[in-house]
């Protein structure tokens, strides 16, 4: 469970970052700790995350998911379950 609360209208707190760019932090391996940032900005509270599996039908599998959070006066990604560096556009620090 995270320690950052989601209210039931995710809209009260859709504030992402003018730059562009949203931080995402690891919460698999340690405890919160930023990793880099991505362009992805939607207004949905959580994201799964997947990974395509290279077959001709452009099929995937579900490999994690990512949840919204406030980091700061901003939205950031905290990654749940799975490998950060799989959210699209990833760029590591």
């Amino acid at each position: 469970m995270l320690d950052t609360p989601f209210p039931a209208d995710f809209t009260a707190f859709d504030s992402w970052h003018p730059s562009g760019w949203s931080p995402v932090y690891d919460r698999v391996t340690s405890r919160r700790h930023l990793v880099g940032f991505t362009p992805l900005q939607c207004g949905l509270d959580r994201l799964v995350i997947g990974q395509e599996t290279g077959d001709e039908l452009g099929s995937f599998v579900i490999v994690g998911e990512a949840r919204v959070a406030l980091a700061g006066a901003f939205n950031g990604w905290v990654v749940v379950t799975g490998d950060y560096r799989q959210l699209p556009g990833f760029w590591a620090l």
